[in-house]
């Protein structure tokens, strides 16, 4: 399962970006997601998206008040890269 990742941070927001190619791998990551949404009690807008029959890609963005107000968005990234056995991510 061939995944990769971006992070872009600005002030107030936060983006994780997962690029994935095998249609199935949504699955692990929506999991992964409600585990850790329950974790952390942070639910995060999430968006899927397909580019192309090759390219699919999950964004996760924490913004506002919730992001700038504690560390816990970015333990609930860090966590969900772990979970996926994303070992790098790019970032902007």
């Amino acid at each position: 399962m061939k995944k990769s990742a971006n992070v872009r941070m600005e002030e107030e927001y936060m983006r994780l970006t997962i690029e994935y190619h095998d249609p199935l791998d949504k699955t692990e990551i929506c999991k992964n997601i409600a585990i850790l949404e329950k974790k952390f009690d942070i639910y995060p807008e999430v968006i899927h998206r397909r580019e192309n029959k090759e390219n699919y890609f999950s964004s996760i963005e924490f913004s506002g008040e919730e992001y700038i107000s504690n560390r816990s968005c970015g333990d609930f990234i860090e966590e969900l890269l772990k979970d996926l056995n994303i070992k790098e991510c790019e970032r902007d």
